[in-house]
């Protein structure tokens, strides 16, 4: 498609499109002369979802988690159940206050639905509906009559999803809540009852779906703690309740023998020194003391001897009853044998201090024997008790797996049932109304010149869209560019259309008709320009005789014939037009001429041929322009002319006549023309700007390409001078 000749097209119509733009923008302010003035209420809500006020059970959180969220809060606050509650607070504000939001016009008021409304009743049922959340039923009667009153007050989910809008503030984990209402207060109330309605559901909703996973969660926790109850009691009775009971004794035998080895050591240092002590003794010998002093040795003796073995006592048993009793022994003894000076002799005194000594470590020797065998009487407890122990570590080692394993699965059960239950009583607690919605002070900026903007510009688009939609569909050979490309023959000529009505040929030809103004001017004379370049291109080609044909019927050869004679006989040509078109004789009619084409026979008997052509030839045009017409009909031309006819002596009158044009039918419904063919020296083809290229077109075209030179060219007939843009 030539997009210079959609320009025009374009150009051409230019005040439709705009008159359709007008058009538009004045339907969209007739229409828009009733709008109202709405008010926009907002609020703002807090929702945690990407920042959590509470401390976070489960560390693990994602982007995506969080618009999944926002989405699940949107869907569910927009959702008709929250809506539904939604209108019942607004129905209830409207029945039960002074000042509603909405009245009913006098109209509405007698309305079936206003009027077979019990009002009392009808509040009770809303209240009850708004307390239970639940949904009135639109196939019971008595409900349905309680939801069409909301209709009739304009509170149906429908309007109020409208009405209200849910979005993401961006770049936050706010929510942005805005009504847009006629009524600045009305506006400010579904927002803020939405929110309410929307908490107040959700958390019912939220309870509801959270304990049935926290019981789910807490059954399995308590069937996984039963489980390792009964496994560890199992495990118990094996003897390994302390997991760690084998190692525990070994590490206790090890650290009793150690003790039995320092004990040992020390019997061995007080044997050493009890040795020590005798060779002292001895080294005093025998020395002829005293019975008196004798007599206090022993007893010195007894006394401390009893007190050592008392201490000895205690060390085993630590019993506080022996503490007591050494104690008392020692008291008594301190007080019989103070410590003051004595009259005894230097060596009696020595020998006193070495046995006391000495009774000192035969004590400690005794005490640490009976320490020994205690110590080595429990080691020999304890390693009877782990090899009782190792005769069941095959069993148990397999039951403190089993008990391990259970008792990982009851933390990770135990952990689950703690986050979904934290969980569940935080997530509905992060939402906060941050900014409530207040009445707006001013009403919105009207649209309505917007509207009528767009309407406009849609208007103009359309036709727009329209005009070139069809220029495009419309595949008429309108201008000489698409001639080329469609038909890809020779063009010698374009003739554009001319409105003959009232008006005579001839006189348009010779310019001898008045223009009424410049554009009929500018076309008659594009009209005889084209017939002079038509009428030098026949006397450029050398030829005589042609044939004038077109692939359908009205093209225009009867007009452009007689207007091409007219306008040769201007240039003092001699013009001879015989029509041989049958079919229709248009030419035969219209020049009013003799038809005697199909009774003309060539007789030497007779009057030679250029007589008979004066005497049968009808002048049409002032000397200059001759016609003979034929009778018409049902035949071709080899069917109807005698043997000797016409048509095979045409270049013997070529002397009398410059140019001889025939007329022949359309190529695509008659074969005349191809008939025809043998009698003419060119053959020239007339295609309307009008005319579609079909499928049958296609031979015909062919048709003219194999004439070899017998075909002058075509002219493009009928041309609107405004596609091309010449006027």
């Amino acid at each position: 498609m030539d997009f210079v000749y959609l320009f025009r097209i374009v150009l051409r119509r230019k005040w439709i499109i705009i008159g359709s733009a007008i058009i538009a923008a004045a339907i969209a302010w007739y229409l828009t002369r009733d709008e109202k003035y709405t008010y926009r209420s907002s609020s703002r809500i807090s929702t945690g979802f990407a920042v959590p006020d509470q401390v976070r059970v489960d560390d693990k959180f994602t982007l995506y988690d969080a618009e999944v969220k926002f989405n699940n809060a949107i869907t569910t606050w927009t959702s008709p159940s929250v809506l539904n509650l939604v209108s019942y607070d607004l129905i209830l504000h409207d029945l039960k206050s002074t000042e509603p939001f909405r009245h009913l016009t006098p109209e509405q008021l007698n309305y079936p639905a206003y009027k077979s409304i019990n009002k009392e009743e009808a509040i009770k049922v809303y209240e009850e509906s708004s307390k239970n959340m639940t949904m009135l039923s639109s196939y019971k009667p008595e409900e349905k009559k309680l939801l069409d009153l909301i209709n009739l007050y304009g509170y149906d989910v429908k309007k109020l999803g409208q009405s209200l809008a849910l979005g993401q503030v961006a770049r936050t984990d706010y929510l942005q809540a805005e009504a847009v209402t006629d009524h600045p207060d009305l506006s400010a109330f579904i927002v803020n009852k939405s929110f309410e309605e929307f908490i107040r559901y959700y958390k019912g909703l939220r309870n509801t779906t959270a304990q049935e996973s926290v019981d789910t969660l807490k059954s399995i926790m308590d069937k996984k703690k039963q489980e390792l109850d009964e496994k560890t009691k199992q495990l118990t009775g094996e003897g390994g309740g302390d997991l760690s009971g084998n190692e525990s004794t070994q590490g206790l035998i090890a650290d009793l023998e150690k003790d039995l080895t320092a004990e040992k050591n020390k019997q061995t240092d007080a044997y050493f020194e009890l040795r020590k002590i005798n060779q002292k003794i001895a080294a005093f010998g025998s020395t002829g003391s005293t019975g008196n002093n004798n007599n206090n040795n022993e007893e010195f003796i007894i006394a401390r001897k009893a007190m050592n073995e008392a201490y000895t006592e205690y060390t085993k048993s630590g019993d506080a009853a022996d503490l007591k009793k050494y104690n008392q022994l020692k008291t008594e003894f301190y007080t019989k044998f103070p410590s003051k000076p004595s009259t005894e002799t230097k060596t009696a005194d020595g020998l006193a201090k070495l046995k006391e000594q000495k009774n000192d470590v035969e004590v400690d020797i005794d005490a640490s024997k009976a320490k020994a065998n205690t110590i080595e009487q429990k080691i020999y407890s304890l390693k009877g008790n782990v090899n009782v122990n190792q005769s069941r570590d095959a069993r148990s080692a397999t039951l403190q797996e089993e008990v391990k394993f259970l008792e990982d699965e009851w933390k990770d059960a135990k952990q689950k049932y703690t986050t979904a239950y934290y969980k569940s009583s935080s997530d509905v607690n992060n939402f906060r109304q941050i900014q409530e919605a207040q009445p707006a002070i001013g009403p919105e900026p009207s649209k309505r010149k917007i509207m009528v903007a767009m309407a406009g510009v849609v208007g103009f688009f359309i036709s727009l869209l329209i005009i070139i939609l069809l220029a495009v569909l419309d595949s008429s050979i309108k201008t000489p560019a698409i001639f080329s490309k469609t038909v890809n023959l020779k063009l010698i000529s374009m003739v554009n259309f001319m409105n003959l009505k009232h008006k005579h040929l001839r006189d348009i030809v010779k310019g001898h008709i008045k223009e009424e103004n410049k554009i009929e001017k500018q076309r008659n004379n594009v009209f005889r320009e084209s017939l002079r370049k038509l009428r030098f291109e026949i006397e450029k080609s050398g030829k005589k005789i042609f044939l004038f044909t077109s692939t359908q019927k009205g093209q225009g050869k009867t007009t452009l014939i007689q207007a091409l004679s007219y306008s040769m006989s201007l240039s003092n040509k001699k013009i001879l037009i015989i029509d041989t078109n049958f079919c229709n004789n248009d030419l035969t009619v219209q020049l009013n001429a003799n038809p005697v084409l199909e009774t003309i026979t060539i007789d030497e008997s007779k009057e030679p041929l250029d007589k008979q052509i004066k005497a049968l030839a009808k002048d049409v045009g002032a000397g200059s322009v001759f016609a003979i017409g034929s009778e018409g009909g049902d035949y071709t031309p080899s069917e109807i002319l005698p043997r000797h006819n016409l048509l095979q002596q045409l270049h013997s009158i070529t002397d009398d006549f410059d140019y001889i044009f025939l007329e022949g039918p359309p190529l695509n419904e008659f074969t005349d023309s191809k008939e025809l063919l043998q009698y003419v020296d060119g053959v020239i083809a007339i295609f309307s700007a009008t005319h579609i290229i079909k499928q049958i077109d296609k031979e015909s075209l062919n048709f003219y390409k194999d004439l070899n030179g017998k075909f002058i060219g075509s002219v493009l007939n009928k041309v609107d001078l405004k596609n091309i843009n010449v006027i």
